[in-house]
């Protein structure tokens, strides 16, 4: 073998070193293998169900992977729930105000440890480096119900649970109604009830027809009363016409009347002198009498004493 294959050779094997050097640190920077020798702090929480959670699975939060699940999931001692411890990257501080719970990363993934913002966490607020603010290694925190996936099928299957009784109460009112009211003999009552309601109909119908006479003799008796009124208000109105008259004749009347008896005339003169209507009287007398030739000047009494046909001599 001469010195250049033996060059090559050694080449070679340096190539396939490195190459095997930069994979181990690969393996190193982006396994589970080098997470053994990152900085980090554990935190106990303690969740009410970590169904499919298994050790080493992922701790995500806002979508990044900030750590992994240090042991296995331990029921806790009065067992309403179970104690997960999470290994978190040193570099990584979480708010006291997040919320802790399981995840899922598809229909049929794994199982992570999801960390998200919780009521009352303001971002703009938060201090990283103030201890208050964040916790602290091997604190204990309270975690909630699992979401994603596991959550929608709870709700799901509550959904079911009600869905099925609410089935189960329409098979039953089903049931009456089929044995209650649709029974042979309430059939048969809607039935009667049914034809006592057309006979009914038809009834309503004939009484509808002889109402519409009723109303139309009623119509032309409402006409004939609107024509009499008609008449009795054009009477009123010559009735008011002639009481009008009647009323001008009366002070023309009154005004004669009131002219005899206060005037200078001969009326008023024998109304209101005695003595001149009892000698007019006289005079009457005396001519149907005694005539024109035979007058004598008597009273009324004088006369009345006198025979008729006598003289008077």
């Amino acid at each position: 073998m001469g010195n250049n294959e033996k060059a090559l050779e050694l080449k070679v094997g340096l190539f396939v070193i490195l190459g095997l050097c930069v994979i181990a640190l690969m393996v190193l920077k982006f396994g589970r293998l080098g997470q053994a020798f990152e900085k980090t702090y554990e935190i106990k929480v303690e969740l009410p169900d970590a169904n499919g959670l298994i050790k080493d699975a992922e701790v995500k939060m806002a979508g990044a992977k900030i750590g992994s699940v240090a042991v296995k999931p331990e029921i806790s001692a009065d067992v309403s729930g179970v104690t997960v411890t999470l290994k978190i990257l040193d570099s990584i501080k979480i708010p006291r105000k997040m919320k802790f719970q399981v995840g899922s990363s598809g229909l049929l993934g794994d199982k992570f440890v999801e960390i998200l913002a919780g009521d009352g966490f303001e971002p703009a607020k938060f201090d990283s480096k103030d201890s208050a603010q964040v916790l602290q290694p091997g604190e204990r925190v309270q975690g909630g119900e699992p979401g994603g996936l596991d959550l929608l099928a709870r709700k799901g299957q509550v959904v079911m649970d009600k869905l099925t009784a609410e089935i189960e109460d329409l098979r039953i009112t089903t049931a009456k109604i089929n044995d209650g009211i649709l029974s042979d003999a309430n059939q048969k009552n809607i039935s009667e009830i049914l034809l006592n309601l057309k006979n009914t109909s038809v009834g309503f119908a004939e009484t509808s027809k002889e109402v519409n006479t009723v109303v139309q003799s009623a119509q032309g008796a409402v006409d004939s009363a609107k024509q009499t009124l008609t008449t009795v208000n054009s009477a009123a109105g010559d009735l008011k016409i002639t009481m009008e008259e009647a009323r001008k004749t009366i002070v023309t009347a009154k005004g004669v009347m009131l002219k005899a008896t206060q005037g200078d005339g001969l009326i008023a003169s024998l109304l209101n002198d005695h003595e001149l209507t009892e000698n007019l009287k006289a005079l009457v007398i005396n001519l149907r009498q005694r005539g024109v030739l035979f007058y004598k000047d008597l009273s009324a009494s004088q006369v009345k004493q006198i025979p008729a046909g006598s003289s008077g001599r």
